[in-house]
């Protein structure tokens, strides 16, 4: 899955791209805020999905960030954060959220579930540290299976 990066700490950037990338996806590019994403989307960007904090650079918004995604580029947002109150609020910009902190383990049943979504299918699961938000259940209609291992 071709994915952006959309996080203000370097070293998190760091770590997920390299999560990603060990777990066999392609980072198509980070940012650290909005203007980035907007740079990326003026570049052409072409992803399947972003990871994106809630609270980025220079005062920069992660939810400002996934609205541009949506409407520029038609990219789907997950939140990667550690603000869940805020990533709830923003649940309509968003197909849903991770909270952090998230070891490569979560991560990568997360991206599991997340690839289903993306190409238009109902993840047979959905892992405990994955909400998805309503707007991301909404063209699905499989049944949705929670908990640490698949049924």
């Amino acid at each position: 899955m071709r994915t952006l990066i959309v996080e203000d700490d370097p070293l998190v950037a760091l770590a997920l791209r390299l999560y990603l990338t060990e777990l066999g996806h392609i980072v198509v590019g980070t940012a650290a805020d909005t203007d980035g994403v907007l740079q990326l989307a003026d570049d052409g960007l072409k992803a399947d999905l972003a990871l994106v904090d809630l609270h980025l650079a220079r005062g920069s918004c992660g939810i400002e960030a996934a609205v541009q995604l949506r409407y520029l580029t038609g990219i789907a947002s997950v939140f990667l954060t550690s603000d869940a109150d805020g990533a709830h609020a923003a649940r309509h910009t968003a197909i849903g959220c991770l909270i952090k902190p998230i070891c490569a383990s979560q991560l990568a049943a997360a991206l599991t579930a997340l690839e289903a979504l993306v190409q238009g299918r109902m993840p047979q699961y959905v892992p405990d540290r994955l909400e998805l938000f309503p707007t991301a259940l909404a063209t699905c209609s499989t049944p949705l299976h929670r908990g640490d291992q698949p049924n």
